[in-house]
């Protein structure tokens, strides 16, 4: 029997969902300007999942997908309201995933605080039930971790005990631990495990997150840089801690 040439897998990986709720082209193209030049260590070829609130015609859709392109974004597929747009979406290479599901995660800068107020009294007599989610065995990678390599660890915590270097991602839905320098990304708490951290031996990363939350190199920089170091969510803000 003549062995297969290939064969097909299912897979998990981070994208970034832009959702157009309204397109005027020239205000589009500035506010994306702005947002990649923010961060263009985190925008610069990330794959985009384009969601559509809005209808749009055919030029319009072959604009926006262009203005994408032009800041050197990638987009790999279109979602919402794309009765239509078929014809084009195959034309530009893209795929139509409309009736696909997804687990969305609010793309957050850090931000303060939010001001506490005074506890409202709870009634009496409520019982609360806390769903706590159980953890799988850590998923152990005994190697570095290469250049556009993405691992992931589902349901579980990752143990890395060589080098993350940089251009490579690591995704964990529970704790992220590098034995070793962690450069690249680094992204816990995938599926919104706020209780998520990461440590790591050496500091050195582009970017960390924590169940949507992230901080870029140059905030990371400032911090424990090139220091053994823990990251974690506190009040909705990532703290990041040098570690004896």
């Amino acid at each position: 029997m003549t062995d297969p040439c290939f064969r097909m897998k299912g897979t998990t990986l981070t994208s970034i969902v832009v959702e157009v709720h309204r397109f005027a082209p020239d205000e589009f193209k500035q506010q994306l300007s702005d947002k990649v030049q923010s961060a263009p260590q985190f925008f610069t070829r990330s794959s985009l999942i384009l969601h559509l609130a809005v209808p749009l015609s055919a030029t319009e859709f072959e604009l926006l997908v262009a203005l994408c392109r032009q800041f050197e974004l990638q987009p790999m597929a279109v979602k919402g309201e794309t009765q239509g747009l078929k014809g084009i979406i195959n034309d530009l290479g893209l795929a139509d995933v409309s009736q696909s599901k997804f687990t969305d995660s609010a793309l957050k800068s850090p931000q303060k605080p939010a001001q506490k107020t005074a506890p409202q009294p709870e009634p009496q007599e409520v019982v609360k039930t806390v769903t706590v989610e159980t953890l799988k065995p850590a998923k152990v990678v005994n190697r570095p971790v290469r250049s556009g390599q993405q691992i992931y660890a589902d349901g579980c915590d990752l143990v890395i005990t060589a080098a993350v270097s940089e251009g490579a991602e690591v995704l964990a839905d529970g704790n992220i631990h590098v034995y070793g320098t962690l450069r690249g990304r680094a992204l816990a708490g995938a599926k919104g495990n706020t209780n998520a951290r990461v440590f790591c031996h050496s500091l050195d990363a582009e970017l960390i997150s924590i169940a949507g939350q992230f901080v870029m190199h140059d905030t990371i920089k400032s911090k424990c840089w090139k220091q053994p170091a823990q990251i974690y969510l506190e009040d909705d803000t990532l703290q990041i801690e040098a570690l004896a």
